[in-house]
């Protein structure tokens, strides 16, 4: 692989177009409600600011991309953004930092860790267990924000890579509702979905009712075994999910939101590997029947105290259930594996300076409280418990030194604990290991943003991730181990313009990552922290209007990473971190013929990419094109739409592993194949 940015023939085409991913987010449908970065509002960072004011490298993507069926689910939605890599069964890696961390597979279980990318809901943040499972279905949210790098400071220690915040909507007063039928012939999917909004007092009570189900299939071909017959469906994957809401409003300074969401998935989800021999016919390695459930209430009060103050409460809980049935050429190697959670979320914030010109901010409280109960029964044999708690006091305030100037600072005090027990047969002997973890982690944030023009803002940021430490099962060693936290001090410096009366839309972030004490998966699974280590590149979004009828979107991200040092791993040393292509990029076009009627085309590029820190050469991937088309008709009752994703059908791995002596065939993960839709929704 190249030791600099490559600039290949794509990639000039787009500096040359003024590129960003996820631009066409930044634009509705509806030409008369186009948006730019000065009108979209976003949350994640604890505060409603506008993607113009926000200094953190966010990309969003609104609903006028979520509602034609297209994206089928979060994964698929973050899949063009810059410097953002989706692996199968996994949470996206951003700049070149693994968004599973040492939550990936067994490790999960013996060590109970947290992914490094946080997926908010509303919120609340969702659980990760092994393989990312639970994704699928796009219906009634308004938006997903996207933002890379730490996001410690807002939300604790499972957010060092980035986070994933996404907001669904709101009941309305004025009484709405839609109905959807989509259909992709891939995988056979077959997706219904309706939702239903309306005041039940006028001004003072609203509710919103919104359910979703897909039935469908992937794209595997799952033998049947000869030496265990099965009457199991191994290839279905049925999804359905449920959103209540009741919003309370007897007056203009208090709010309350009662929420209610269920969620199901049942099939072959997660990690998808096919035998290398012959990995286009889409042979599993191994065979799953995955289960994933969530059931979650949370209350949501905004109160708006006088006008310099106002308070926001969330509080949640959550039944989450995981587990698989394994399906395996003897009965005698099947197991099945469980895991159960509960969780609370507790997080109230006082906003201040809210009509002060000089100052304003927020300080907040954050608790939260897990207890999981987890086993495996069948050929392999484990069980135990975990109790992990969270306390968190933080805060931000902005001054505005002139009316250009603005300098933001921020702190974020945590205490983390964790209580582990594990217990497993493990050849022949009763492995009994617990993991007792606490920590007192400070997280400081400082900002400085300057506004050249009523177009242009300049900022330049410093802030700390962190990611708690922990313990796993070695298999090689037969022996239960630890590691230590990692942490990352962040850099960065960057733009946002706003020309052309909102038409022209530039946003660009140059970023610089210091980590100590990364945590480093090996090929054998195993998590060994790295002294030292660095990356640093650029992310660059915007879209243009060319005339009233046509768009250019499109984006890139530049990436460079190194270890610097490393005790475990001293031929490392110089070596890229996996998972981190030099160059990311997408470019696309839009042509409305009508209001109502546009077409869509786009298409984004993943360089090539090491696997593991070895950097291993049978083990790179990336290096893929992948084209998407879409026509919509959208009018005020119907949304038509069809469309193909990978539309060229590309065939590209996403992950290799060599031939070895456990995996004597080796085995691949693959981009997703061609795939052909519609979808047709009537709102009334």
């Amino acid at each position: 692989m190249a030791t600099a940015f490559k600039l290949n023939s794509l990639t000039k085409v787009m500096l040359a177009s003024l590129l960003v991913t996820q631009g066409s987010a930044w634009a509705d449908d509806d030409q008369s409600s186009r948006k730019s970065m000065d009108t979209i509002v976003v949350t994640g960072e604890k505060t409603e600011k506008s993607l113009k004011e926000t200094m953190s490298s966010v990309a969003v993507v609104d609903k006028s991309l979520l509602e034609n069926g297209q994206l089928a689910s979060i994964s698929e939605a973050l899949s063009e953004m810059a410097n953002v890599v989706v692996l199968t069964g996994s949470v996206p890696d951003m700049r070149g930092v693994s968004g599973n961390g040492g939550a990936t597979g067994f490790n999960s279980f013996s060590g109970g860790s947290k992914a490094r990318v946080s997926t908010l809901i509303d919120g609340v943040s969702q659980p990760f267990v092994a393989d990312l499972t639970g994704d699928t279905g796009l219906w009634d949210v308004e938006q997903i924000e996207v933002y890379r790098g730490p996001q410690s400071t807002s939300n604790g220690r499972n957010s060092i890579a980035g986070a994933v915040y996404m907001t669904t909507k709101a009941p309305t007063q004025e009484f709405e509702g839609a109905v959807r039928v989509g259909y992709r012939n891939q995988d056979s999917y077959l997706d219904t979905a309706a939702v239903v909004s309306g005041a039940l007092v006028e001004d003072v009570l609203a509710f919103r009712l919104s359910t979703q189900y897909v039935d469908g299939e992937t794209f595997s071909n799952p033998p049947v075994y000869e030496t265990n017959p099965t009457d199991r469906e191994l290839n279905k994957l049925n999804t359905s999910s449920t959103r209540a809401k009741l919003l309370y409003t007897p007056n203009e300074d208090l709010a309350v939101q009662l929420t209610y969401s269920t969620y199901s998935e049942e099939g072959n989800s997660g990690r998808k590997y096919f035998l290398a021999d012959e990995p286009f016919d889409y042979e599993p390695l191994y065979q799953r029947i995955m289960d994933t459930e969530s059931d979650t209430t949370q209350v949501n009060v905004d109160y708006k105290i006088n006008d310099d103050l106002s308070l926001d409460v969330l509080v949640a809980y959550m039944d989450y259930k995981w587990g698989f049935e394994a399906y395996e050429p003897l009965e005698s190697a099947e197991s099945d594996v469980s895991m159960d959670e509960s969780n609370i979320t507790v997080d109230s914030k006082l906003n201040f300076g809210l009509s002060n010109d000089f100052y304003s901010g927020f300080v907040g409280l954050a608790y939260f409280d897990r207890d999981q109960d987890f086993e495996s029964v069948g050929a392999t044999n484990y069980y135990g418990d975990d109790s992990s708690k969270s306390t968190a006091v933080y805060g931000e305030t902005s001054f505005n030194l002139s009316r250009e100037l603005t300098l933001t600072a921020g702190l974020r005090i945590e205490r983390e604990e964790q209580l582990r027990n594990f217990n497993m047969a493990f050849r022949g002997d009763m492995l009994v290991e617990q993991l007792d973890n606490s920590h007192t982690l400070r997280l400081p944030k400082l900002a400085i943003q300057y506004d050249i023009s009523d177009e242009t803002t300049l900022f330049a940021s410093a802030r700390r991730g962190y990611n708690a430490g922990g313990g796993a099962l070695d298999f090689t060693a037969e022996d239960y181990y630890y590691y230590d936290e990692e942490t990352v001090n962040t850099y960065e410096v960057g733009s946002r313009s706003v020309l052309n009366n909102g038409d022209m839309n530039i946003s660009a972030n140059v970023f610089y990552n210091n980590f100590n004490g990364y945590q480093a998966l090996s090929s054998e699974r195993k998590i060994t922290n790295i002294e030292d280590a660095h990356s640093y590149g650029l992310e660059v979004e915007a879209y243009s209007m060319l005339g009233d009828q046509w768009q250019l979107h499109g984006g890139f991200g530049l990436l460079k990473t190194k270890i610097d040092e490393s005790s475990a791993f001293p031929d490392a040393v110089g070596n890229d971190l996996n998972s981190a292509p030099e160059l990311t990029a997408s470019l696309g076009l839009s042509h409305w013929f009508t209001d109502s009627l546009k077409v869509n085309l786009s298409a984004n590029y993943v360089d090539e990419f090491y696997g593991d820190l070895t950097n291993t050469e049978e083990r790179v991937a990336g290096d893929y094109t992948i084209t998407r088309l879409s026509i919509t008709y959208d009018t005020e009752q119907w949304l038509i739409s069809a469309f193909i994703n990978n539309a060229l059908d590309e065939e590209a791995y996403t992950s290799q592993e060599p031939v070895s002596g456990r995996y004597p065939q080796g085995y691949v993960a693959v981009v997703n194949p061609q795939t052909i839709g519609a979808s047709v929704t009537y709102r009334f």
